[in-house]
């Protein structure tokens, strides 16, 4: 039995252990009491720049949708989880000067266009098509959308 010396002390010390680069917190305050991942699409596209090369996932009951780096993980330690917002029309905000949305808020305004009740989660799931094509796919309004720029 190997009995080698690890330093408590340092996070992350043993080499002969591969850590996570990222680690979802499903007791951040941005969810609600229910959290699941759901997704996980690499975007090696180049139609939506500040995505390419990155790992799309989301929660499903939030709608929320989120980017890591597919290639410069780090070394040692984790990478930040970011969020995608959507502006109005449903594509990534980018300073368009819109009002930057979740895809569950987006969810909301189809529902009320519909005369429905407003949905209280997304049931997101994710899809890929030709040219790396990133679609969002959700029952709460009947809707497929296609990330874009």
């Amino acid at each position: 039995m190997d009995r080698t010396h690890i330093d408590l002390n340092q996070r992350r010390a043993d080499p002969k252990v591969t850590y996570p680069v990222v680690e979802f917190d499903h007791h951040d305050p941005l969810f609600g009491a229910q959290v699941a991942i759901t997704g996980v699409v690499v975007y090696r596209g180049t139609a939506i720049a500040p995505l390419s090369n990155m790992v799309l996932f989301g929660d499903n009951p939030s709608g929320e949708v989120f980017y890591i780096s597919a290639d410069r993980l780090p070394n040692g330690g984790q990478d930040a989880i970011r969020r995608v917002l959507f502006n109005s029309g449903g594509s990534p905000q980018q300073g368009s000067g819109q009002a930057a949305k979740t895809l569950l808020q987006l969810i909301k305004e189809k529902n009320a266009a519909q005369k429905r009740s407003p949905a209280e989660r997304a049931d997101l799931r994710f899809g890929t098509g030709p040219d790396n094509r990133v679609f969002l796919l959700n029952k709460q309004d009947d809707t497929i959308r296609e990330i874009v720029r």
